[in-house]
C-alpha cells in the first residue's frame, strides 16, 4: 500500500494554528482508499514557546500516524530532510512538503495525489494554490533572478511597463492557472508533492539554505530527474504570511539564500 507522508516544519506555531491542516490531512483517511497517510513533523521552536505536543496531535487526530521531533531551529530545508529520514518511505511513496498555514478538502486534493502516483515520470508536482481572499497564488514561475526578487519585494517597481511585462513572464501569467498544466522549474515550497524516489535521488533540500529560495533550488534539482509542474486538478488554500516583506531579519535570510542560489546555479540579473 503506497504511503503519503506530509512533512511539516514548525517554528513558533501554536497547536490551534495547525488544527486546520490536521483536519485536512485526517480527512484523507476516509477518502483516499488504498493509501497510508502519515504526518512527520519537526518543531524548532524555542523551549519557552508553548508548542504542540505529540499527545495533543494524536488526541486531535487519533487515526493519523504521526511522528514529531523537537530540536534546534535548523531551517526549513534541513528540517524537511529530517522528516524524510524519520518517515522511512519506500520509492513508490509520496513525500508532501506542506506549510502549517495550508488547508484543503480531501476531494480537491486526492485526484492530484492519485495522478502523481500514476505518472512516475514526474519528480515534483504542485496544486493550484488559492489565497484566503479568493485570489490565485501565482506560484509556477521561471527560475529566480535579481529582478524577480526585487519586483517581489518592492511593489512600486511594477509601475514601470518593462517591470510589469517581466513580472508577467516570470509568473507565467499568460497561462490559465485554473486549467493549464504549467511545466516549470520553480514551484512554491508551500505545497510540493515529491515522489520518494526523486527526493532521495537529489538528496533532498540543499542544507546550506536556512530560509527562502530553497524551494527554487530543490525543484530545479528535481527537474533534472523528472518533470516538474503545476497541475490544477488539485487545490489547496494558503494563508501566506509573507514575513520577508515585513521583517528585516527575514529579508536578510532571503538575500543570503539568493546569494547561495547564485553560487549553485549562476548569477542572472533578469
Amino acid at each position: 500500500m503506497p504511503a503519503v507522508c506530509f512533512s511539516l516544519v514548525l517554528y513558533n506555531h501554536s497547536f490551534d494554528s495547525v488544527k486546520p491542516l490536521l483536519l485536512s490531512i485526517s480527512s484523507l483517511l476516509n477518502n483516499a482508499k488504498g493509501l497510508r497517510i502519515l504526518l512527520s513533523a519537526y518543531d524548532g521552536s524555542p523551549r519557552h514557546f508553548n508548542s504542540p505536543t505529540i499527545a495533543e496531535l494524536k488526541n486531535f487526530a487519533p487515526l493519523l500516524d504521526i511522528s514529531l521531533e523537537k530540536g534546534p531551529n535548523i531551517g526549513f530545508g534541513r528540517a524537511n530532510n529530517r522528516n524524510f529520514l524519520n518517515s522511512c518511505l519506500d520509492d513508490r511513496d509520496l513525500f508532501v512538503v506542506v506549510n502549517p498555514d495550508i488547508h484543503f478538502s480531501s476531494h480537491q486534493l486526492w485526484p492530484l495525489l492519485n495522478w502523481v502516483l500514476l505518472h512516475d515520470n514526474f519528480s515534483c508536482v504542485a496544486p493550484l494554490v488559492m489565497l484566503l481572499d479568493g485570489k490565485v497564488q501565482h506560484s509556477a514561475k521561471h527560475d529566480p533572478t535579481v529582478l524577480s526578487l526585487l519586483l517581489g519585494r518592492f511593489n512600486f517597481l511594477l509601475s514601470w511597463s518593462f517591470s510589469r511585462q517581466y513580472d508577467s513572464w516570470h509568473k507565467n501569467l499568460d497561462k490559465d492557472y485554473f486549467s493549464d498544466m504549467i511545466k516549470c522549474t520553480y514551484l512554491s515550497g508551500c505545497f510540493l508533492i515529491i515522489p520518494s524516489w526523486a527526493y532521495s535521488l537529489v538528496g533532498g533540500f540543499t542544507k546550506e539554505y536556512f530560509l527562502h529560495v530553497e524551494d527554487a533550488d530543490i525543484v530545479r534539482k528535481l527537474s533534472a530527474v523528472g518533470k516538474t509542474a503545476h497541475n490544477p486538478i488539485g487545490v489547496v488554500f494558503h494563508g501566506w504570511a509573507r514575513g520577508s516583506h515585513f521583517s528585516a531579519r527575514q529579508a536578510f535570510w532571503l538575500f543570503k539564500s539568493y546569494f547561495i542560489y547564485c553560487l549553485n546555479w549562476g548569477f542572472r540579473l533578469f
